[in-house]
């Protein structure tokens, strides 16, 4: 079971999170970051110890699951990422 990370961009600069598993309701606010990359980040280090591996909403649509190391580790990269495809993406 991998628990899902629904991040919500509240505005240009505000992200914040709620995490859910199986199915469950989400519990609990990660609290307000000033981008996706400490978003992510903040998820996965409160998630790591528990979980090898995480699915990710953005905005309400599934973007993919991720090692929860790599998006500590590399969690720039792995927003980097997010947006290119969600700019390729046709609307």
């Amino acid at each position: 079971m991998n628990p899902l990370v629904d991040v919500q961009r509240t505005a240009p600069d505000a992200y914040t999170y709620r995490v859910s598993a199986g199915g469950a309701q989400a519990a609990g606010d990660g609290g307000t970051f000033p981008s996706l990359e400490h978003c992510l980040f903040d998820a996965a280090a409160s998630l790591d110890h528990y979980f090898p591996s995480v699915q990710v909403n953005l905005n309400g649509h599934f973007i993919g699951q991720y090692a929860t190391l790599m998006l500590r580790r590399h969690a720039s990269v792995v927003a980097h990422t997010i947006r290119e495809n969600l700019a390729a993406t046709p609307a």
